[in-house]
C-alpha cells in the first residue's frame, strides 16, 4: 500500500468512527432529556436518562432511568432515579430513593432517604444524619466528615477530621489526621486506620480485627524525580505538537463541522459549557456503570475509545472558534466563508495561542478545560447535523 492511500485509509477510518459516534449520538438524545439555565426547578416524571445544568438547581422529579445535575447550590428534594450523580458547590439531599448516588461539591448534607446500594461522597464538609439509610457501602472522603447512619456495607472514609457515630455492617477502613468513633458503635468488620490522633470510645464494638495501617514511605524525590520530569516534557512536547497538527488537519478535512461548531459557541457558549460539561462529567460515570455488568463491558469500551478519539475534534472546534474569531477582529471580513488556506493558518495560531496561554500555572490549564468542554459541547450538538451537509 503507497503513503497516500495509506493516508487516505486512515483519514477515511478515522471519518466513519466520527460519523459513528455523533449520529450514534444523536440517535441516543432521543432518549435522554437535557436542560440547562441559570436557575432550574425540575420535578417532572421522567422514564429517560436526564441531564441539568444550572447555577441553583433544584430537583424533585421522579425517574426509572439515570439523573445527572450540576450547578451552584444543588436541593436534591424528594428525587427518585436508579443513579443519582450530582455535582455543585452545596449540596442538600433530602427524601429521596436512589439505587446508587455518586456525589460531590463544597459541603455535602445528607438529610434523609434512602440508597437501596452504595453512595459515593467527595467534598468539604461532609454530614450524613441518621434518617439518610444507606443500604450498601459508603466510601467518602473530604475535611470534615461525620457519619450518623448505619452503613450496610462496607465503610471506606479519608478525610482531615472524621467522625463515625453509627454501626458498620462490614469492614471499616478510616484514614484521616483526626479520627473519633463513637460510643455504641458497632463495626461487623475488620477494622483498619491510619490516623495522627485516634479515638475509640471503650463502648464501641469490633468483631473482627483492629488493625493500624503503616504510614506509606515518603517518595525518593531525588532518585526519580529528573527523571519524570524530562519524561513529562518529552511527552508534553509531544502532544502539543501532535494536537497542533491535528487540529489543522481537522479544521481542513472538516469545514462543515468546524464552521457550524463555531457558530454554536458564538451563538449559545453557556449552553455549549452546559451540554458539554454533562457530557465530559457523564462519560466516566456511564463507563464505570456499563463495567459493572458483563454485558456492558464492550459497550463501555467502545464508548471510552471513541470518546477519546473526539477529544482532539472537540480541541479543534475550540481552536477553530478562537481562530475564526481574530480573523473577524483583524481581517474585518465578518461572516465571509474562509478559505482552505485561511482555516489552517487562523486555526494554527489559534492552538498556538491557547497552547501559549495553557503555560500559565493553574489558570491555563483551567482554560484548556473550558476550551475543551466548550468544543465537546459544539460537536455533540452540531456534530451530526454538519456532517449531513456537504463540505
Amino acid at each position: 500500500m503507497t503513503l497516500n492511500r495509506h493516508s487516505l485509509v486512515r483519514s477515511l477510518f478515522f471519518l466513519l468512527v466520527l460519523v459513528v459516534f455523533l449520529f450514534a449520538t444523536s440517535a441516543l438524545l432521543a432518549q435522554i432529556r437535557t436542560q440547562s439555565d441559570d436557575l432550574i426547578d425540575v420535578a417532572d416524571a421522567l422514564s429517560d436518562m436526564a441531564f441539568f445544568a444550572a447555577g441553583d438547581l433544584t430537583v424533585s422529579a421522579k425517574s426509572t432511568d439515570d439523573i445527572f445535575a450540576a450547578g451552584g447550590d444543588i436541593s436534591i428534594e424528594g428525587a427518585q432515579a436508579d443513579h443519582m450523580l450530582a455535582a455543585g458547590g452545596d449540596i442538600i439531599v433530602t427524601d429521596i430513593s436512589f439505587h446508587d448516588l455518586i456525589i460531590g461539591g463544597g459541603n455535602l448534607t445528607l438529610m434523609s432517604g434512602i440508597v437501596t446500594d452504595d453512595v459515593v461522597a467527595a467534598g468539604g464538609d461532609i454530614n450524613i444524619k441518621p434518617d439518610f439509610l444507606i443500604k450498601g457501602s459508603l466510601m467518602v472522603t473530604g475535611g470534615d466528615v461525620l457519619v450518623e447512619t448505619p452503613v450496610g456495607a462496607e465503610l471506606r472514609a479519608a478525610a482531615g477530621k472524621l467522625r463515625l457515630m453509627a454501626n458498620v455492617s462490614g469492614d471499616a477502613q478510616l484514614v484521616g489526621e483526626n479520627i473519633t468513633i463513637g460510643p455504641d458503635v458497632n463495626i461487623g468488620g475488620d477494622l483498619r486506620y491510619r490516623a495522627a490522633n485516634f479515638s475509640m470510645d471503650p463502648s464501641a464494638v469490633v468483631a473482627g480485627e483492629i488493625i493500624e495501617l503503616e504510614a506509606a514511605p515518603p517518595p525518593d524525590i531525588e532518585k526519580w524525580g529528573a527523571k519524570a520530569g524530562a519524561a513529562v516534557a518529552i511527552f508534553a512536547f509531544a502532544f502539543l505538537i501532535g494536537m497542533a497538527v491535528l487540529v489543522v488537519a481537522i479544521a481542513l478535512s472538516l469545514p462543515s463541522l468546524m464552521n457550524s461548531a463555531a457558530a454554536m459557541i458564538r451563538e449559545k457558549p453557556l449552553s455549549t459549557l452546559g451540554v458539554g460539561f454533562l457530557v465530559v462529567l457523564a462519560t466516566p460515570v456511564v463507563i464505570a456503570l456499563l463495567f459493572a455488568s458483563v454485558f456492558g463491558a464492550p459497550l463501555a469500551m467502545l464508548i471510552g475509545v471513541i470518546f477519546l478519539a473526539v477529544a482532539p475534534v472537540a480541541f479543534a472546534a475550540s481552536s477553530y472558534y478562537v481562530g475564526m474569531l481574530g480573523r473577524g477582529f483583524i481581517t474585518k471580513t465578518g461572516d465571509a466563508s474562509p478559505s482552505a488556506a485561511a482555516r489552517m493558518g487562523w486555526s494554527l495560531l489559534a492552538t498556538i495561542l491557547l497552547i501559549l496561554v495553557g503555560l500559565i500555572p493553574i489558570a491555563g490549564g483551567f482554560f484548556w478545560i473550558v476550551a475543551f468542554v466548550l468544543g465537546v459541547g459544539a460537536v455533540m450538538t452540531r456534530g451530526g447535523k454538519a456532517l449531513a451537509l456537504k463540505a
